[in-house]
């Protein structure tokens, strides 16, 4: 029967769901630990520790990356886990495993991004008063110390350091849907895969036709599953 413990670290919550035999491997999910989470249930039975740090206000910024490390120095060695984790990032969550591996890319064995959150200027938009887009917008902003007009110059994130990211070879599967408007799919998992065909670099994507940004991951999570542990490499 898997354990899960819940506690506080750094004034953050964190959670770690630790299954009946661990193996050492673990799921770093950056964002919605409990959303779409068919493939983290299956690799929980197998031996993988499910990992979780709440840092959702905080858009991946600086700050969230430095809070993110030392949690990762704190949770290897108290729960006994790899030196390299496998980082899912689901929407918002994008931001921050993709810039989380781009300064700690020794530290991380493969990244699943699933409808990502890759250039600040797409998501959050500025909705009208009262929306949770607005909320989350205002938030962004503040996090960033951007005005509405710097927002739109911001080149430091995930979209315009792909060369830098790649060049650690790290293994990448994306999964996007082909209509999703929340997070645009043109401007965020489309350039990413146009990137890696355009210069020859091994990606795994897979693009669900007619999906909006829900639902997330996979019905068959198989291939989620073979891509995290490594088959058909």
């Amino acid at each position: 029967m898997e354990k899960v413990i819940t506690y506080e670290f750094n004034g953050r919550q964190a959670t770690v769901i630790v299954p009946e035999k661990p193996n050492g491997k673990w799921i770093w999910k950056t964002e919605f630990l409990y959303a779409f989470d068919q493939a983290e249930v299956e690799l929980l039975k197998m031996g993988y520790t499910r990992v979780y740090y709440n840092l959702n206000d905080m858009y991946g910024d600086y700050r969230a990356i430095r809070l993110m490390h030392n949690f990762y120095l704190h949770v290897i060695n108290e729960f006994n886990l790899d030196k390299k984790c496998v980082l899912f990032g689901f929407s918002r969550g994008g931001l921050y495993a993709f810039n989380y591996t781009l300064s700690h890319p020794d530290t991380v064995d493969k990244v699943y991004l699933d409808a990502p959150v890759l250039d600040l200027t797409t998501w959050p938009k500025k909705a009208e008063e009262g929306t949770e887009m607005r909320r989350c917008y205002d938030q962004m902003l503040e996090r960033y110390n951007f005005t509405d007009q710097t927002v739109k110059t911001f080149t430091d994130m995930p979209i315009n350091n792909l060369s830098e990211f790649f060049a650690h070879k790290i293994p990448f599967l994306i999964v996007a849907g082909d209509s999703d408007q929340v997070v645009d799919f043109n401007l965020n998992s489309k350039k990413v895969i146009d990137y890696c065909n355009a210069n020859n670099i091994p990606l795994k994507y897979i693009v669900k036709k007619g999906c909006k940004h829900h639902p997330h991951s996979l019905e068959d999570v198989t291939p989620i599953i073979d891509f995290v542990c490594g088959k058909g490499e």
